[in-house]
Formats: structure tokens, C-alpha cells, sequence
């Protein structure tokens, strides 16, 4: 049987056995199954094989991992006796065949295990939350973090977009790997403050422990407690920054600490944690630098009127939106 003629019957054998054909089509397929030996012979090949799909997915994890692997090795896969004493006059070759198309069902199986789980913090919100291994991770607004499910088989990857706090759970055997769209960090046990945020600079504050940055680019950093150090994407370089620690993570003690810092940074921010949207008609005061502490339970429009004073500017609020000129 041509190769095009056997798609064409395989995808009509599929579609009758899930009901997914119509009357004409079904008598057209017993009519092909009455033309020749060789048609029927095909048509129960497909039909067994439908049933080893099923049968697939009743296998528990062990089973599954066991097939799995005796598929990667290119040995017989034990489903087979199985189709065997269900067809035994079917060709070893349809043997064969059905063992590689069930070898491959449930290495789709497999690879459908592991699937992220994602953590998404909103603009105007904080999260917090504790990982597998007894990690714990404090999540500043507009942040993701994505931890796959095979979190803590060989190593400890998670992926983050935003800002956060980690608290590591110490493991020598299984390092703790946080990637950004610029740099890895990669700990075993420690406290570090981390800031990867689109279109910003990479920041990592060093709280206890040791980390080490791996930049995309190849170069590598080792950090001791205190550090802060920031990674630019433009420039490909680390930096240390002369800032304290306290400043890195006030966010999560609700504070906003600002030293000699341009007026365009503090906008972002602001917009995160206070889920506004601001524009700023007046250009001259994004160059402009501030230094002050606040409190979030200080409102934005307080914040803003205190900053309008130093900066000379003014503004005004019509719900989410705020302009400044």
C-alpha cells in the first residue's frame, strides 16, 4: 500500500474510532476493509494500536519511566507481548512499528511532565511564597517567577522577570540557579535581592552568603556579603554600585529609598508599585535627581507633592492616570 493511501485510511480508522466521521465515510471504510487481506490486516493493526494509546495511559509513573527509557535504548518496549496476546497472527514488523509509535506517545508523555509553574505578581501588589526545597521568595509588583516541576532533580532553576527577595535553603548537592534575560545567579544557600525588570539595568544585593553572576556573554562575578552589584545589557559589563542594602530591599518592608536617583527610575517604580500609569510632559525633570524615604502607606499624590517642591514641577491625577508637567 502507497505511503499516501495508508495516511489517507490511517487518518480515517482514527476518525471512526473517536467518533469523529460521518455514515458515508464509515461505509466507504467497510467497503476498503472488504477489497483485500492486506486492507483488513491494516485496519486491525490501527485498531490495536489505538488500544496501546489507552493502554499507555493507564501505566503508572514507574512503568511509564521504565518504557521510556528501554525506547531511548533502542531495546523492545514492554508494551509489545501485551499487543502480541491481544493479535498474535500480526507480522513481527507491525510488532515493531506499533513498539515505536507507543515508545514515542509516551515520550511525549514525558515530556509533557514537566510544565512550569508561574507566580505572577501584579502591579500595586507584593507576594510571598515558599518553594519545594523550603526556599522562601518574596515577590515585588510586576514580577514573575516560573519554577519548572522538575525543580530539584539535578539542580534548583527558576526564572524570573521583576523583582525578588530570596531566602535559599542550603544544599550543597543541588545548586539554586535564578536566570534573568541577562544573567544567572547561581547559589547553594544564602539571602540576595535580585532586580531584572525590561529595559533596566540587573541588579543583585548581597545580603548573606556567596553568589556567582554568569552573564550571557560569558563573563562571571563572585559576590561577598554587602555587595550590590548591577549588570548593564547595552554595555555587557558588571559594576559595583556603592549603595546599602537596605535601600536594595526596602520594597519589602513597604519603604521607598531614594539616593541621588534620576526622576525617569522613580517614575517606573512608582508606576509598579502604585499600578498608575504617569507621563511626564515636562523633560527637563526626568534628568532630574532626588534623594528622600517614604512609606507606601504614604499615598502617591503625598509622594508627588513632596518630590514637586524639590523638582519644580506639577502634576495632576484623574484616576490611574497622572501627567506631570
Amino acid at each position: 500500500m502507497e505511503d499516501r493511501l495508508k495516511e489517507y485510511w490511517l487518518e480515517q480508522i482514527y476518525d471512526a474510532l473517536t467518533g469523529n466521521i460521518n455514515k458515508s465515510d464509515i461505509k466507504k471504510l467497510e467497503d476498503w476493509r472488504l477489497q483485500s487481506a492486506e486492507n483488513d490486516a491494516f485496519y486491525e493493526e490501527v485498531v490495536v494500536f489505538f488500544e496501546m494509546m489507552e493502554f499507555g495511559q493507564q501505566l503508572s509513573e514507574n512503568e511509564i519511566e521504565a518504557a521510556y527509557k528501554e525506547f531511548l535504548n533502542k531495546k523492545e518496549v514492554k508494551v509489545v507481548p501485551l499487543y502480541r496476546r491481544i493479535l498474535p497472527h500480526v507480522s513481527i514488523a507491525a510488532a515493531l512499528l506499533l513498539a515505536f509509535f507507543i515508545g514515542q506517545y509516551i515520550a511525549e508523555l514525558k515530556s509533557n511532565v514537566a510544565v512550569e509553574t508561574v507566580f505572577t505578581v501584579d502591579k500595586g501588589s507584593k507576594s510571598k511564597t515558599i518553594l519545594p526545597d523550603g526556599t522562601e521568595v518574596w515577590l515585588n509588583s510586576a514580577t514573575n517567577l516560573k519554577v519548572s516541576r522538575d525543580f530539584g532533580t539535578k539542580d534548583r532553576r527558576v526564572k524570573l522577570e521583576g523583582e525578588a527577595f530570596f531566602d535559599v535553603a542550603h544544599d550543597k548537592e543541588r545548586p539554586f540557579i535564578v536566570e534573568t534575560s541577562s544573567i544567572d545567579v547561581k547559589v547553594h544557600g544564602t539571602s540576595f535581592n535580585l532586580s531584572s525588570y525590561p529595559k533596566e539595568e540587573t541588579r543583585v544585593a548581597l545580603f548573606k552568603g556567596s553568589v556567582e553572576l554568569l552573564s550571557i556573554n560569558g563573563q562571571s562575578v563572585m559576590m561577598k556579603p554587602d555587595d550590590v552589584i548591577a549588570y548593564r545589557a547595552e554595555t555587557g559589563k558588571f559594576h559595583l554600585v556603592n549603595e546599602t542594602l537596605e535601600k536594595e530591599y526596602a520594597w519589602r518592608d513597604s519603604k521607598f529609598i531614594f539616593r541621588n536617583e534620576r526622576f525617569e527610575q522613580i517614575v517606573s517604580k512608582l508606576e509598579r508599585v502604585f499600578n498608575v500609569d504617569i507621563s511626564v510632559m515636562n523633560k527637563a525633570v526626568l534628568s532630574k535627581k532626588f534623594t528622600g524615604d517614604f512609606v507606601q502607606n504614604e499615598t502617591l499624590p503625598e509622594i508627588l507633592g513632596i518630590m514637586s517642591k524639590v523638582g519644580e514641577f506639577s502634576f495632576k491625577t484623574k484616576g490611574r492616570q497622572i501627567v506631570i508637567y
